[in-house]
């Protein structure tokens, strides 16, 4: 009979014993890092409200008596006899013009008599900006247009857009200033601008270009000179008539800040 032996030592290394995981509240401030740190990745990621704004708007000058020319009298004749008078009469009036200061309406009433219908544009910088600037009738058409912005602005239009009938024509009516002799009431009205928001308001800059048909209208008598330029403008009118007057465009360009 066969004897049995004892059992071997194991060998080898000891049995890894596994310990069940515990789970960990965060603390107060790491819970703050975490909150922190995952807005401020969200932010980054996520566009902002777009804070630039574009300002645009345009009121055409539309086809008006100061544009009329030789074809809006038909079958008229020009006298010669009449035609030298008041032509001479047009430089008499652009000379006094430039001698009590009004350098702008002698040289549009100059510009009208050549006959050349060539736009006339005063820019920035330009005397008769300046004046415009501080004039009660540009004045008073920005505030209108500048409070037609911030309606849009307040209501997240970022892309303003202005109508014809938000932008009313400039009147010039002081007969003291140089605005007055050389456009009077104004016929068109363009504006461009842009800007961004700024501590909780919009702020930015506005061009405008007022626009003006200079010519003279069967109403615009102008202390008793209006009708002999329009004799000139219409019945001996340039081209058909040598040294006839002719109408044209001009404007004068102006810059402002904006707020609202």
């Amino acid at each position: 009979m066969v004897g049995c032996s004892a059992t071997p030592a194991a060998t080898g290394p000891p049995p890894v014993t596994e310990t069940p995981s515990v789970s960990r509240t965060p603390s107060p401030t790491e819970t703050s890092a975490t909150a922190t740190a995952t807005a401020t990745a969200t932010a980054t990621a996520r566009p902002t409200a777009a804070a630039a704004f574009t300002v645009r708007g345009d009121n055409p000058v539309l086809p008006n008596g100061s544009q009329d020319t030789y074809a809006a009298t038909p079958g008229a004749t020009c006298d010669s006899a009449q035609f030298r008078a008041d032509r001479a009469l047009g430089g008499e009036i652009a000379d006094g013009f430039a001698f009590e200061g009004f350098p702008a309406a002698a040289d549009l009433l100059s510009h009208f008599l050549t006959g050349k219908g060539t736009e006339v544009d005063y820019g920035l910088g330009s005397s008769i900006s300046r004046q415009a600037l501080a004039s009660s009738g540009f004045q008073s058409v920005n505030e209108k247009v500048q409070a037609e912005i911030a309606l849009q602005l307040k209501a997240d239009q970022a892309r303003v857009q202005l109508s014809a009938a938000q932008l009313p024509t400039v009147l010039f009516a002081s007969k003291s200033s140089d605005l007055y002799w050389g456009f009077r009431g104004t016929q068109g009205l363009t504006v461009t601008g842009s800007g961004s928001r700024k501590n909780g308001r919009y702020v930015g800059t506005l061009t405008y270009v007022i626009r003006d048909s200079y010519g003279f209208p069967v109403d615009d008598t102008l202390d008793g000179f209006g009708p002999p330029m329009r004799y000139l403008q219409t019945v001996c009118g340039a081209p058909q008539h040598a040294g006839g007057a002719h109408w044209f465009p001009d404007t004068i360009t102006v810059a402002v800040p904006f707020t609202a």
